[in-house]
């Protein structure tokens, strides 16, 4: 039943995007690259012969390459392959009782497993379209032993299957997980944050100062980047608001703009202040317990968004090569309405 919602929504927000006329939403038909298969390292790791870890392993480091050991090592924190204890490190986690019902959660993500496979497909292919000098990474599903969600490295995508099992899994409640943080941890969140994180590590931080305004047009860039390669899924789900904190943003746009000039913010560069406005958490601290959290990167990427519908001849790869947020906002000529 999941798996068909899955798709369902898959569907509506394609049809959504069809009729909205997005400029984003590219031809990407001519864009040669191969399907998208995503690697399961969670079904390889939790269903290994136990009784002959040294093969299985060497199977692994073949399939995986570098990441199998940097998984080891890094993410489930097992030492290494090299260590001495490693064959009762890697029995220990994947008989743990936990761990084996944390698995057989991430199981149920199979029958979704192909539009998954479809949505990174077509993001792949739109990210070739923008920047076609680029490689694309491989995707690989894990179990983390909820250490990490989604992360990139080495030109791999990886994804934590077991964080993102539903806001009502009861290991979410068994590790205090806060409810702003668990209501987000469902499939339907899965390739939006793989995708923001993705961008993040493929184009880190280059702005030419550590102000403010810099830190929310960047993390901006970075979110106009997850609009381009998914032009059909919502902005609830590409920024991780509920569809109230979203209203509340387009309702306030101006009155929190208007508080950041007349506080004298987008310039400051104390970290302590900075983070009142873009910290995690389940509003922003600085406004009201009414606010949206993470409000300044809200606001950086409406900027940017304005930036570029009055520049369209700027491609994603100018953009992103920009380092100053002030000749951004300048030329966005960015001014909410009352």
């Amino acid at each position: 039943m999941k798996a068909l919602k899955y798709i369902l929504y898959s569907l509506l927000v394609l049809f959504i995007a069809s009729c909205g006329g997005n400029p984003l939403d590219v031809d990407v038909s001519g864009i040669q690259l191969s399907p998208v298969s995503i690697k399961r390292l969670d079904k390889d790791v939790f269903e290994m012969d136990t009784n002959s870890i040294e093969t299985a392993t060497k199977k692994l480091e073949e399939k995986y390459g570098d990441f199998y050991a940097l998984y080891i090592s890094r993410i489930v924190n097992n030492g290494g392959i090299a260590d001495s204890a490693y064959d009762y490190r890697i029995k220990q986690f994947i008989t743990d009782r936990d761990m084996l019902e944390a698995y057989a959660d991430c199981k149920k993500v199979d029958a979704q497993l192909p539009a998954m496979e479809q949505e990174f497909t077509q993001a792949f292919k739109r990210f070739k379209y923008h920047f076609p000098s680029k490689t694309t990474p491989e995707v690989i599903y894990m179990m983390t032993g909820f250490n990490y969600p989604s992360m990139y490295v080495d030109s791999t995508l990886a994804i934590g299957l077991e964080m993102y099992l539903g806001a009502d899994n009861k290991f979410y409640h068994m590790l205090s997980i806060p409810r702003y943080k668990s209501m987000f941890m469902n499939t339907y969140n899965i390739v939006p944050d793989a995708i923001r994180v993705w961008m993040m590590n493929e184009f880190p931080y280059n702005m030419n100062k550590s102000d403010f305004l810099s830190e929310i047009i960047y993390t901006g860039k970075v979110m106009y980047l997850t609009d381009a390669l998914l032009p059909t899924v919502s902005d609830t789900l590409k920024i991780q608001y509920t569809s109230a904190q979203m209203d509340y943003c387009t309702q306030n746009e101006y009155n929190v703009w208007s508080y950041f000039v007349a506080q004298k913010v987008l310039y400051t560069t104390n970290q302590a202040d900075i983070m009142k406005y873009t910290a995690d958490g389940p509003f922003t601290s600085a406004l009201s317990k009414e606010s949206a959290p993470r409000i300044g990167y809200w606001l950086g990427w409406q900027i940017v968004r304005q930036f570029m519908k009055n520049n369209p001849e700027t491609t994603l790869e100018q953009l992103m090569a920009m380092e100053d947020a002030q000749l951004i906002l300048s030329q966005s000529k960015y001014k909410p309405k009352k």
